[in-house]
């Protein structure tokens, strides 16, 4: 039986920490990306420059005929164009070579929770309406439909607040006491249990639905959130500003239970 063969079209953080597993698990694995040299080396990992604004770029490394792909981009900037040319440009062009293949692979696409927008406090899933309220929201759903339009089995992995090793702004701003306290309703999973799911769901093909709510067990209204992580940090959120908007990222209840009817078992259910 030959070695199963995954593509990581964007090889940051989370690619990086799937990747790793992967090898474990037996795969061959690629990693493509603007800058290879400035990606750490990992051992059974071969990292190759492509650009995924570049059609021919990906065109030349689908022939090496993957068993799945793995699609985790970042934005080029901030901005509305930045959010289109850093995911929709490159879906277009994936789509497009997809549609050429005779046997396309797998497709993972790494997605955020931000397509949903609501500020109310309402529980969402999957079946949940997306109705982004934000430039990156809006071009974050227009890249989930264009990939969607492929002819390749597509799971989109919306995740929600990323936090882990090397993503310690938050932390930071409790240290200095400049986090500001809303009244909203907060979602997180942490970078290991994203990398991790991924892992399990290309070890276990079954489990294909389109969209998968990636998050933990338990959301926390912001001031509950930061309470924890300030108690481990040994701060106090005391004098921390206050206010009764909703922030940019609006005010929701995620349910994990597609994610966790898969069988996979969160390594961290809660902050």
């Amino acid at each position: 039986m030959s070695q199963a063969k995954v593509l990581f079209l964007g090889y940051g953080d989370i690619a990086q920490r799937t990747a790793q597993l992967m090898v474990a698990a037996g795969w061959q694995v690629v990693g493509a990306c603007r800058h290879p040299d400035r990606k750490p080396a990992i051992n059974g990992v071969e990292v190759v420059a492509a650009d995924a604004n570049n059609e021919r770029e990906l065109s030349a490394l689908l022939a090496h005929e993957f068993d799945a792909i793995v699609v985790t981009l970042t934005p080029s900037d901030y901005s509305r164009e930045g959010y289109h040319q850093g995911y929709v440009v490159p879906c277009r062009h994936l789509q497009h070579l997809l549609h050429q293949l005779a046997n396309p692979p797998r497709v993972l696409y790494i997605s955020s929770t931000g397509v949903y927008g609501h500020r109310n406090g309402e529980w969402v899933d999957e079946t949940s309406p997306t109705k982004p309220d934000s430039d990156s929201g809006e071009m974050l759903l227009q890249a989930e439909q264009v990939i969607q339009g492929s002819p390749a089995a597509v799971s989109i992995l919306r995740c929600s607040g990323i936090y882990g090793s090397g993503r310690e702004r938050l932390q930071q701003q409790l240290r200095e006491g400049s986090a500001v306290i809303t009244p909203a309703w907060t979602n997180r999973i942490h970078s290991d249990d994203i990398a991790g799911f991924i892992a399990y769901l290309l070890e276990n093909p079954a489990h294909n639905a389109p969209v998968y709510l990636v998050t933990d067990d338990e959301p926390l209204l912001q001031a509950d959130a930061y309470q924890r992580m300030a108690t481990r940090l040994g701060v106090s959120i005391d004098n921390l500003k206050r206010t009764d908007k909703v922030g940019p990222r609006g005010s929701k209840r995620l349910s994990n239970k597609l994610m966790r009817a898969t069988g996979y078992v969160l390594k961290h259910p809660t902050l």
